[in-house]
């Protein structure tokens, strides 16, 4: 697990993204380094993100629902417990009321369907 300097005041957002469509995680990625700044850390699966990475490091992740292994809400309730500041942002491509309401109840702040519009991933990150 790496870990990150804590402490260090920063302008940008520290973004953990995982999604296993590998061409829309780039893309996303892209966008969000290109757009706003952001330091953008990318995994195609829960169990890469947990192995590889400290969640202290991040002050959002942004989660596909469907991962290979352990889900997007799993992972989501995962980093909560370590990080309790982090925010969370659920990627669905087949978005129901159902989903959306357990994301809430997950902590999620914000829940949106794929394939999601740059700007709007980058408000939700801002806000």
């Amino acid at each position: 697990m790496s870990n990150c300097s804590e402490g260090s005041k920063r302008s940008y957002p520290r973004v953990l993204m995982v999604d296993d469509d590998r061409a829309l995680l780039d893309a996303m990625s892209d966008w969000l380094q290109v757009r706003c700044g952001a330091e953008v850390t990318t995994f195609a699966s829960a169990e890469e993100a947990m192995v590889a990475t400290h969640p202290n490091c991040f002050d959002v992740c942004v989660l596909d629902y469907r991962l290979t292994g352990a889900d997007g809400l799993t992972l989501g309730a995962m980093l909560r417990e370590i990080n309790p500041e982090v925010k969370l942002i659920l990627l669905s491509g087949q978005l129901s009321a159902a989903i959306e309401s357990l994301a809430i109840e997950h902590g999620f702040g914000r829940v949106f369907e794929k394939p999601i519009a740059p700007e709007t991933l980058i408000q939700a990150i801002a806000h």
